[in-house]
């Protein structure tokens, strides 16, 4: 399998960011760390399947890091974001306030129709 060539940096946090799941998930661990079981309980629509993809792949892209506590009973892991993962927020918050405001903005007018 090829490597697909990255032409802009643009390009390449779309590249990141491009799995549904993706934005949700690095959003949601703004607020601190979480097991499988808070996201499965947080973010609706999401099976444990696709949780685990997305944070795989998140871990690969190092945007996220993986704790895993053997020492306590029942055994477990918990998901952080990393510096990287980190600096990604200013970014999703921007979407997340176009996408609040857009949504506003297409009811009113909606509204007015």
């Amino acid at each position: 399998m090829t490597k697909k060539m990255i032409t802009c940096p643009l390009e390449l946090t779309q590249e990141i960011l491009k799995k549904k799941w993706t934005s949700i998930i690095l959003w949601r661990l703004r607020l601190g760390s979480m097991r499988i079981r808070d996201f499965k309980k947080d973010i609706k629509g999401c099976n444990e399947k696709m949780l685990i993809e997305h944070l795989n792949e998140l871990l690969k892209t190092g945007l996220v890091i993986k704790i895993e506590h053997e020492d306590i009973y029942p055994k477990h892991s918990e998901y952080l974001l990393t510096v990287m993962g980190w600096e990604l927020l200013p970014i999703l918050e921007k979407m997340q306030n176009f996408g609040i405001k857009y949504l506003l903005d297409k009811n009113l007018t909606e509204e007015k129709i």
